[in-house]
């Protein structure tokens, strides 16, 4: 039914680029997970050219402890000993291990790889888009396909049909006449909450071509607002905003988002603005953020089982406040029945892994872990397999945010990585554009073992955000080709393993 935008041909041209290299290819891993925050000067050639300030090399030859000194007034860096207090290990060969194959992950590598990333992939699209016809572009591929999706239900609140918004055969047919074909190379069904279709209606008077050229600008904006609020929160990673952004670029879920034209990219600066008001005591603005971010109510899950949790109720009701704002704009525009017409998806909205023409491994929630492997078949054992995995990471996600409340930046911020890394998993519908929001975890692990001294820790960091990235750029075209197992969401796992090891780290120096 969907137009799986795999871009298959994409990964093979850059494994032409990686050639035989393996390190190489973990390298690109840090490029898309943001750990730039010990970014130095350009680099000598050979492997005696090590950047003097880099502390990937300081931390690889053993000069963990002062590599990077903490910030005034901060604490002295752990001794080896008190970083294994917490007991978790990346690889049963501790420090070593984690360590060799972290060497290879430099900063001057990682910008490397992102350049030849973001160039391959700007030249594979550009030549899709160069070889259209209409809409479609030299792939077969829809071209902003999400993007029109938002436009259709615009226009079919415009047309004076909301009521029937969620009408499948209704907006098909919207699709035939937008792209000028009758057979549809595959399309995308507006699933949205109703409000959404409002929020589009601008876009809707625009064409197609010039609303995607709009759009991209307003999404890479977002994500430029949202690197330059964490500069602020995290100093020792933003110190170099402009790397930090060409290598969020080369991520491939950011990547994919663009090129579908997905809203998913703006919960990026949405999150971090959520965090900067949540540091700075404002409550409400942090609730009323949150309710912007019921437009993609997957991203919105785990935020509205912790804050109520914590009984941080002006975030619940500034959360409450929008929301309801925003019910009441769709009754009064559209009609109440579309918010339940909305309701009524939920149930089916798992089962659209299983759709003819769904690109069913871009699917990155603990619940495509189940529905995959198993199948249509056992659909009700994999949901609920599902349901008490996504059960167990929100306890686990409370645990680390129990005790008091504590809105210093350390403790808030290691607070927020592990609900950021555990909110794509626990949602039955949510795509890989999704898992764009992770690198604001990335950003916040990295500034805190930099602010401590690197040392194994930040070593089994880099290893990870490396398997992360990588996983996220081969792991969708491997499931659709090799394996029924989807593999993004298990790197997903291992990220948020590392956020939780990041913590007890900080618990025990604490």
């Amino acid at each position: 039914m969907l137009d799986p935008r795999l871009h298959v041909e994409v990964v093979e041209t850059i494994r032409l680029v990686r050639g035989d290299d393996p390190a190489g290819g973990v390298e690109l891993q840090e490029v898309g997970a943001l750990d730039v925050a010990g970014e130095i000067e350009e680099s000598r050639a050979g492997e005696e050219g090590d950047e003097p300030g880099d502390p990937h090399r300081a931390a690889d030859r053993g000069g963990e402890q002062h590599a990077i000194p903490p910030p005034p007034g901060g604490e002295a860096a752990a001794e080896p000993g008190e970083e294994r207090a917490h007991g978790f290990r990346l690889m049963n060969g501790g420090a070593g291990a984690s360590q060799r194959v972290a060497r290879w992950l430099t900063l001057p590598r990682a910008r490397a790889h992102a350049v030849v990333v973001i160039v391959i992939f700007a030249a594979v699209y550009a030549f899709g888009i160069l070889r259209h016809h209409g809409f479609i572009d030299a792939f077969g591929h829809v071209i902003g396909v999400d993007l029109l999706a938002m436009r259709t239900g615009a226009r079919i609140v415009i047309d004076g049909r909301g009521g029937e918004l969620y009408d499948f055969a209704l907006q098909e047919g919207y699709w035939r006449e937008a792209l000028g074909m009758q057979r549809l190379p595959g399309w995308s069904p507006f699933v949205s909450p109703p409000f959404v279709a409002l929020l589009y209606v601008p876009w809707a008077l625009v064409p197609q071509a010039p609303a995607l050229v709009l759009w991209t600008a307003v999404v890479l904006a977002g994500l430029s607002t949202a690197l330059r609020l964490m500069a602020r929160y995290a100093p020792l990673t933003g110190s170099h905003w402009t790397s930090t952004l060409v290598l969020s670029l080369s991520f491939y879920p950011v990547l994919e988002g663009l090129m579908a034209g997905s809203n998913s990219l703006l919960a990026v600066p949405i999150f971090a603005l959520m965090l900067v008001a949540l540091r700075a005591g404002r409550d409400a603005s942090a609730g009323a953020l949150l309710g912007l971010l019921l437009y993609r109510p997957q991203l919105a899950l785990a935020p509205l089982v912790v804050f109520p949790a914590k009984r941080r109720w002006r975030v619940v009701t500034g959360a409450a406040a929008v929301g309801a704002a925003w019910a009441a704009a769709t009754a009064l525009l559209i009609g109440w029945r579309t918010l339940f017409d909305f309701l009524a998806l939920g149930p089916l909205l798992g089962r659209m892994i299983f759709e003819p023409g769904m690109p069913s491994a871009l699917f990155c929630s603990i619940y495509a872990l189940f529905l995959l492997p198993l199948g249509p078949g056992r659909f009700d054992l994999a949901m609920a397999a599902g349901t008490a995995a996504s059960l167990g990471l929100l306890g686990l996600v409370l645990w680390v945010w129990r005790g008091p409340w504590d809105t210093r930046a350390e403790r808030l911020g290691l607070r927020f990585a592990a609900l950021l890394a555990v909110t794509p998993l626990v949602s039955p519908y949510l795509q890989l554009h999704d898992v764009a929001i992770l690198i604001l975890p990335a950003l916040l692990v990295a500034e805190y073992w930099l602010g401590h001294g690197p040392g194994e820790g930040w070593a089994r960091v880099r290893v990870v955000l490396a398997l992360l990235w990588l996983t996220c750029l081969l792991g969708p075209p491997i499931v659709t080709r090799l394996v029924r197992l989807p593999l993004v969401p298990l790197a997903v796992l291992l990220l948020g393993w590392v956020v939780l090891d990041t913590w007890r780290a900080a618990q025990a120096r604490a």
